[in-house]
């Protein structure tokens, strides 16, 4: 799954049209599908996202969510693609569930709600790859 097949937005052609996207928002209905493709919860979603839980579910489906929102969106979908690349969906579930003590025994996802956290998650995922002890 993809940012543009998630996003059913135009083509992405270049890495700035990321940005374009992320400039202009996303319906709120995009969510479902962003969960899905996550498997994160309702709760799990909102405590990532610079908005609170309340907020987001009093939002009409049409509402455009922010770019601030949007980005992040953005940060967690690639990160999710990677991980899931790497573990396969079910083990990284675990693994984002999971203390690690590299992010100071914090579970990955408690990271996720900041952008230098889902770069060190990010990060960590990169070295796991690279066969660098994580």
């Amino acid at each position: 799954m993809t940012i543009q097949s998630l996003m059913m937005s135009e083509t992405i052609l270049k890495r700035t049209d990321i940005i374009t996207i992320a400039r202009k928002g996303i319906e709120k209905k995009k969510l479902s599908d962003i969960k899905k493709f996550t498997s994160l919860t309702d709760r799990e979603l909102a405590s990532v996202l610079p908005i609170s839980e309340r907020q987001l579910v009093r939002y009409e489906p049409t509402h455009i969510l922010n770019k601030t929102i949007t980005a992040h969106l953005i940060q967690i979908i690639e990160l999710f693609h990677k991980g899931i690349k790497l573990f396969g969906n079910d083990k990284f579930q675990m693994w984002l569930r999971t203390p690690n003590k590299v992010l100071g025994k914090n579970k990955p996802l408690e990271l996720l709600d900041t952008s230098l956290g889902i770069e060190m998650v990010e990060d960590i995922i990169g070295r796991i790859e690279h066969g660098v002890y994580s």
